[in-house]
């Protein structure tokens, strides 16, 4: 889905975008707050789908290793 500088860049504009409302005491505005809270669900969401998907990967291929006969020396 995104790749770790994504990840990275979108942390920081939530940092700037929290610090910088927050100094101007516009977070109560929803205008502010809901895509602050939107691109903070996307990284959250992006870690936990990133998470899932080696792990798919790992044990299809402990399966495929398990189905395949290993030669011996």
């Amino acid at each position: 889905m995104l790749t770790d500088n994504q990840s990275i860049l979108l942390c920081g504009i939530v940092i700037v975008s929290f610090v910088f409302f927050g100094m101007l005491d516009i977070l109560d505005n929803i205008f502010i707050a809901c895509p602050i809270i939107i691109v903070f669900l996307v990284i959250v969401i992006n870690l936990i789908v990133t998470k899932r998907i080696p792990e798919a990967e790992e044990l299809e291929q402990i399966k495929k290793a398990e189905e395949t006969p290993s030669e011996e020396i």
